[in-house]
């Protein structure tokens, strides 16, 4: 009975130190993700992330942040080969994170940022196809929970570079990104390091939306 109480104890520790090291690698990069500017830094975050989550892959924050980053990476590359393949990595990641944490908003708006990921690698041919898709996405993250503010982030920009001949434009993001807002001033994550990004480009777009 001893023994087994000690290697209970030592597994735990163990186990105690695995999650200690994520939280603290997820945490740095967390740092750099809130002033990410750069397709460098977008890069950085790529690789930075999917080495946590693949050194996590029972855990479905390291899988979330990972598609993320490549969903983000996607929309800098310019090289549209390479594009599809950093959406696919995207996919394979929230897919993982999915199977994790089902019916989780965050992971939802995720799943749509890498459908959006997709469009924009050939507007043109993917849209008609794959906006239903980022739409059902979103309205599962709201149902799942009308609180959370990227969801309205999300909806704004993509109203904000959406043309006004096909409905979008700063007038019909501005309503969004004040709600938006609004959340965030709200909004407490449940720890270090589950999703809380989003309210710097919130403020950015609020400023883009009032402008002439």
């Amino acid at each position: 009975m001893k023994t087994f109480v000690i290697a209970l104890l030592l597994a735990s520790a163990t186990l105690f130190a695995q999650s200690d090291k994520m939280i603290k690698a997820i945490e740095k990069n967390l740092e750099i993700l809130d002033t990410a500017s750069t397709i460098e830094t977008a890069l950085l975050l790529k690789n930075n992330f999917e080495r946590i989550a693949e050194a996590e892959k029972g855990e479905w924050i390291p899988q979330y942040y990972a598609a993320m980053a490549n969903a983000t990476l996607s929309m800098r590359e310019k090289d549209t080969q390479l594009r599809e393949e950093i959406v696919n990595k995207a996919e394979m990641y929230i897919n993982r994170a999915d199977s994790l944490e089902p019916d989780n908003s965050e992971i939802q708006v995720v799943r749509a940022m890498t459908v959006y990921s997709r469009i924009t690698v050939s507007p043109m041919e993917r849209f008609m196809s794959l906006q239903p898709v980022a739409d059902k996405y979103m309205a599962k993250a709201e149902e799942l929970n009308p609180d959370n503010p990227r969801i309205y982030l999300q909806k704004g920009v993509i109203m904000m570079f959406t043309p006004e001949m096909m409905g979008g434009g700063k007038t019909k993001a501005l309503p969004l990104i004040l709600t938006a807002i609004e959340k965030f001033d709200q909004f407490e994550p449940e720890s270090s390091i589950h999703p809380n990004w989003g309210k710097n480009i919130a403020e950015e777009m609020l400023k883009r939306a009032k402008s002439q």
